[in-house]
């Protein structure tokens, strides 16, 4: 009993590093490194969001429409198409942890890169996002990282901080001039 007991403890550390082995690893690129590597810097709101199977129905993508307001690197356009991995097509839902949530009408700044034609990815899969949060007294534009579903922990806000600005916030004007070189 005991050598079976030993045989069994064996096969399972075996799955358990071969399930470590298929992890995947996403290497954490600063803002200004995402601002060099990205191909488009825009800013804009998310016009519609919507989930679908990809043409030969083995994965659900997710495509968000930004409707761009303001372009800081690349070509212009008026809106842009980002599609990531995962989403809920009828009561089947496929999950890729780290995948960001988007929101018809939320405001972004999305640091993108080319995903297949006439689409882009978030750069550093969900590095390149940001929550753009105006004051509500001034309208002035906040930027905050966009956490990925699965990391945020929907916390409120300290009591202290001002209606509708939190303290890990900066404005949109001093975040872009650290990140985006001069011209």
């Amino acid at each position: 009993m005991n050598r079976s007991l030993v045989h069994w403890a064996m096969a399972l550390a075996v799955v358990v590093v071969a399930a470590n082995s298929f992890a995947t690893q996403v290497i954490q690129r600063s803002p200004k490194e995402l601002a060099q590597e990205s191909q488009l810097v825009v800013d804009g709101k998310v016009a519609s969001v919507r989930s679908y199977w990809n043409e030969d129905n083995s994965k659900i993508l997710t495509e968000a429409v930004v409707s761009v307001g303001s372009t800081y690197k690349g070509g212009a356009a008026s809106s842009v198409r980002v599609v990531q991995l995962g989403g809920v097509v009828g009561n089947v839902r496929m999950t890729a942890h780290g995948a960001l949530q988007w929101k018809k009408g939320e405001e972004v700044l999305l640091f993108l890169e080319p995903s297949t034609p006439g689409a882009f990815q978030v750069a550093g899969f969900s590095q390149g996002k940001y929550t753009i949060e105006r004051d509500p007294r001034t309208g002035k534009a906040f930027v905050k990282h966009a956490l990925p579903a699965d990391m945020d922990d929907g916390k409120a806000p300290a009591a202290d901080a001002q209606p509708g600005v939190s303290a890990d916030k900066v404005t949109l004007e001093q975040f872009l001039d650290s990140v985006l070189p001069n011209e």
